[in-house]
């Protein structure tokens, strides 16, 4: 946490804006706002909210503390970052209502009960599941060969699955797809098993800011004393958080790389190559990676690099994408609203006429999966699912993991 921000938190009780906001990291670009509507028509939540984003900057200028500092407005933000990627004074709306939610759980109005349930499990099990740390490297027992595990072996690259992938039975099959590609591509590279923590995503998202630090401070300790070159995650949240946020809590040494960019890499350098897969798809790009890492062009390179497929974009792609719902602790506090947001981009990905809807992230997955409860929609598959079966010619490589972990279906 940088001073400032530190010291607003401790003084918010003066003027609002120019005590807490003014002095933030995002605060002076707050005062360029045009209030053009851009953002709020950008919002994929703002139909559910008290508020829209023009409103709360807005309010948030004139000093109005208690009409924003409301959970019904400031949780149903989604942390898709569709506002802060099109305003056109470049203010990062997104970073704004992360301090305000901040400003919220240090007044002891934040987070939502079922939020804090999350983040109460990361605090005490170092995972949002609660489930015990011994069965994080469960996914990993079945694969052959053995995984090395770190730092007892070395190895180039850590596969960094987080807790979603690692813990989950329906998400499970996404860490084993990972480490399968990455094993055939003759990948340097291992997992801490046991050892992995929460990357301390939920807890930033949701405003508990003191359990984030905490989180990410020893997670960058544990880290950086691997003295791997790379970190490898498919999972679009600890990407983004590990590549954009822990730098500013503390040194991070090693590069912090999505799946899709090094599989992408690996097909052009010959040392994976994919066999056909006769079947269209459609691609959803993650938020996290895609307007807050900037990655849109490798997945898409994959997937084209594979004979057979189809890629049938959707009208909306991207940086322009359409949220999935999933992020920002949407799914979590008002489950029925990030479900119907998914089930609007399940509708876009029917109007392309592919028969899977792919995308790199275990939120998304989950999230569009859930949205083919209340409306058509396509079944949800990961990149590295769709790699995984055109290198290894279609076999049913998951199926002991499968039997393994009961209601995985």
């Amino acid at each position: 946490m940088t001073g400032v921000r530190k010291e607003a938190l401790e003084v918010f009780t003066g003027e609002f804006f120019d005590d807490l906001v003014a002095g933030s990291d995002v605060g002076e670009k707050v005062r360029s706002c045009l209030q053009c509507g851009t953002c709020t028509a950008s919002c994929p939540v703002a139909r559910y909210s008290d508020m829209g984003p023009r409103e709360l900057v807005r309010l948030t200028l004139t000093g109005q503390a208690e009409e924003v500092l409301r959970p019904e407005v400031l949780y149903y933000c989604s942390a898709c970052y569709s506002c802060s990627v099109r305003c056109p004074m470049g203010i990062r709306l997104t970073e704004l209502v992360n301090l305000l939610r901040d400003v919220m759980v240090s007044r002891g109005e934040g987070p939502l009960p079922s939020q804090m349930e999350l983040v109460k499990s990361v605090e005490n099990y170092d995972n949002p599941w609660q489930m015990p740390r011994a069965q994080r490297d469960r996914w990993a027992k079945k694969i052959q060969p053995r995984l090395k595990v770190l730092p007892k072996q070395d190895a180039e690259a850590l596969y960094y699955p987080g807790c979603t992938a690692a813990y989950l039975p329906n998400m499970q099959k996404v860490a084993a797809a990972t480490a399968r590609v990455l094993t055939a591509a003759e990948v340097d590279f291992g997992i801490m098993g046991r050892e992995e923590i929460c990357c301390g995503s939920t807890a930033m998202r949701v405003g508990v800011r003191e359990t984030f630090l905490a989180q990410a401070g020893r997670n960058i300790e544990k880290l950086n004393a691997l003295g791997v070159e790379r970190i490898i995650t498919a999972c679009a949240g600890c990407y983004g958080i590990m590549k954009h946020e822990y730098p500013r809590v503390a040194p991070f040494h090693p590069e912090v790389l999505h799946v899709s960019e090094v599989l992408a890499d690996l097909i052009e350098e010959g040392r994976l190559e994919p066999g056909p897969v006769e079947r269209s798809v459609t691609y959803h790009d993650p938020c996290h990676l895609a307007r807050h890492g900037g990655v849109t062009s490798q997945p898409r390179k994959v997937l084209e690099s594979i004979p057979g497929l189809e890629l049938v974009e959707m009208s909306r792609t991207g940086s322009n994408a359409r949220c999935c719902g999933g992020g920002g602790g949407l799914r979590t506090g008002h489950t029925d609203s990030a479900v119907e947001v998914a089930s609007l981009r399940q509708a876009e990905a029917v109007e392309t006429g592919a028969s899977t809807l792919v995308t790199c992230c275990p939120f998304c997955e989950m999230n569009l999966s859930d949205a083919l409860g209340v409306g058509e929609g396509l079944p949800v598959a990961d990149l590295v699912e769709i790699v995984l079966e055109s290198v290894s010619g279609g076999a049913d490589t998951d199926s002991d993991d499968e039997h393994d972990a009961p209601g995985l279906d």
